[in-house]
């Protein structure tokens, strides 16, 4: 019994619904960088199995959508097509870490403050000017 649950999980995971857009009003907010708004959708992913479906395997991120981990104090980019920028923020929404150009299949190291990692796309640390103690905010 308890191998066919895991199976029946297994299969959730790669599920993919065509009919969902994840990138609606109603699943994503607005980033907000140091009190200004700016036009990036940002999803929340709260656990592994969301992750998978929704970052694992994309052939595109676009300039204008993000996506956001909470709970996680480490990121690894296995089943990643292109690189990425990452941003690790402490739970007063400051930024304590950047990767820019972060390759797929790496891992990074544990940041032990972290509470929430943002992923958005090749590139846009520099051009956001995204640094350390930084305020990353999500505006619904």
């Amino acid at each position: 019994m308890g191998s066919i649950k895991k199976l029946i999980r297994l299969t959730r995971v790669f599920r993919k619904d065509k009919n969902k857009d994840i990138f609606k009003e109603n699943y994503s907010s607005k980033l907000v960088h140091n009190q200004e708004v700016l036009d990036i959708n940002i999803r929340t992913i709260r656990n592994p199995s969301n992750k998978y479906s929704s970052l694992i395997f994309k052939e595109k991120f676009s300039s204008e959508n993000g996506f956001r981990i909470i709970y996680s104090k480490g990121f690894n980019s296995f089943g990643f097509k292109e690189k990425v920028d990452v941003i690790f923020c402490d739970i007063k929404n400051q930024v304590i870490e950047t990767y820019s150009n972060f390759n797929p299949n790496k891992m990074t190291k544990l940041h032990e403050k972290a509470a929430s990692v943002y992923v958005l796309s090749n590139n846009m640390n520099k051009f956001l000017n995204i640094k350390q103690n930084d305020l990353l905010k999500i505006l619904k």
